[in-house]
């Protein structure tokens, strides 16, 4: 039908039509933008604005829910419930309404509501992490725990970093450690160094060695973090070997150049091609200390890729110990020490040695090399080492002892490489 707009009366009743839609979408977007605000509250009165102006808009009904779940001066869970059943009601897939009701349920001691509650919230979202991981809590604490880990595990396939939280609370249940590596944690290698740590973090190493023999058959590609710890808590425990055997597999699952480690040499990485520093048994040494520049230098090496190189500036008389590293040594035992050390125009009298020191405390004395100054090219230095009745550690440094002279500067450039200490056959003392 085409309508001719030509006489008064016809134009007067479209203006008139227009003005009242006009009206009354103005009127419903007003009301709706007053309940969006009442949405937005963070009081009663609020919140009830907007279920009042939209009853049939079940987010509204579960934010009220959720304020009066939360209300802790008013606590009372029938408000709450029936909120959440009439968000429900509009919204049978309201996945989040489940679980708040279940929540307040089991609160209240309905646990058989509460179970359909979460069955009803699965069915909703079954891919859902946090349902399976609220609903994995409510069974464990239920004393159900097959089913209790089956939901767990699901969660944790989903979201790795539930992992810790997840052993926190499943160990406490049950310390069964193989049990629940098999039926809660998936295998893979977030999931287990995340476990490791909060074990570490719960005191729980003998658990913590559990985990990390699963995760090192899983052929991993661990970071230099999730070793460290591990191994700093054994040898503060005193479990020296276990602490370098657990550093030697994490370090062969990383990218690292070959070490030229010679048989037998208990000194991980003696020529410094890992390029790690300061981590247990890696070398430590800063840039810079009392003006002496210390780095990495792979323009001079006796074997290898590289070397450690000391610059002097002539500015210091240091007494210096510029590179450390750790070794794990048998009580009672004797060592060969070696290293290579060349050097570039040191002056003064005292140069570039090494020194040998036990970390527990015992009449070992502390042992250093020969010294080198001047200019020399490659040279071994060798001492003999004997490790206390009681020492199970060596500190081994690059080190330098200050002149006589405290007037005297060293300057001038020295290079080290090829450190090792290897046990010698019993009876062996020769020097």
């Amino acid at each position: 039908m085409i309508l001719h707009l030509t006489d008064s009366p016809t134009r007067g009743l479209v203006v008139v039509a227009a003005l009242l839609t006009g009206l009354w979408l103005s009127f419903f977007g007003l009301r709706a933008a007053i309940a969006r605000y009442g949405y937005e509250g963070v009081t009663a009165e609020r919140i009830e604005l907007a279920v009042r102006l939209e009853p049939g808009n079940p987010a509204y009904w579960y934010r009220l829910g959720q304020y009066q779940q939360h209300n802790l001066e008013e606590r009372d869970s029938a408000p709450a419930q029936q909120s959440f059943r009439k968000a429900i009601a509009l919204n049978p897939l309201d996945t989040d309404a489940w679980l708040d009701l279940a929540t307040d349920y089991e609160f209240e001691g309905k646990n058989a509501e509460a179970h359909q509650a979460y069955l009803q919230a699965e069915k909703s979202y079954p891919a859902s992490a946090d349902v399976s991981w609220r609903y994995g809590n409510f069974l464990l604490r239920q004393g159900d725990q097959p089913e209790a880990y089956a939901e767990l595990r699901r969660a944790i396939e989903a979201d790795p970093q539930r992992a810790a939280i997840a052993f926190s609370r499943a160990y406490r249940t049950n310390p069964n450690i193989d049990e629940l590596l098999e039926q809660v944690f998936p295998p893979k290698q977030i999931v287990y160094v995340n476990v490791i740590w909060e074990a570490l973090s719960a005191k729980q190493l003998a658990v913590a060695k559990r985990v990390w023999a699963r995760l090192i058959n899983l052929d991993p590609h661990l970071e230099l973090r999730d070793v460290d710890r591990l191994v700093s808590e054994l040898l503060q425990a005193g479990e020296f070997t276990e602490a370098r055997r657990v550093w030697d597999q994490g370090m062969s699952t990383m990218n690292l150049p070959p070490l030229l480690e010679p048989s037998g040499s208990v000194v991980w990485d003696p020529g410094f091609e890992s390029g790690v520093n300061g981590n247990n048994f890696a070398w430590r040494f800063p840039p810079i200390v009392e003006s002496v520049s210390i780095s990495l230098d792979k323009g001079q090496k006796f074997s290898g890729n590289q070397s450690l190189r000391l610059s002097f500036d002539g500015k210091h008389n240091p007494n210096l110990e510029a590179a450390c590293t750790l070794a794990v040594v048998d009580p009672g035992t004797t060592y060969r020490f070696s290293g290579r050390i060349k050097t570039e125009d040191i002056t003064t009298e005292h140069g570039i040695d090494f020194r040998l020191r036990a970390v527990e405390p015992d009449k070992t004395p502390v042992v250093n090399t020969r010294e080198i100054h001047g200019t020399n090219p490659w040279t071994t230095v060798e001492e003999t080492w004997i490790a206390g009745p009681n020492v199970h550690r060596v500190q081994i440094c690059v080190s330098r002892d200050p002149s006589d002279n405290p007037d005297v500067r060293i300057s001038g450039t020295a290079w080290v490489d090829d450190v090792n200490l290897v046990p010698q056959p019993a009876g062996h003392h020769k020097r």
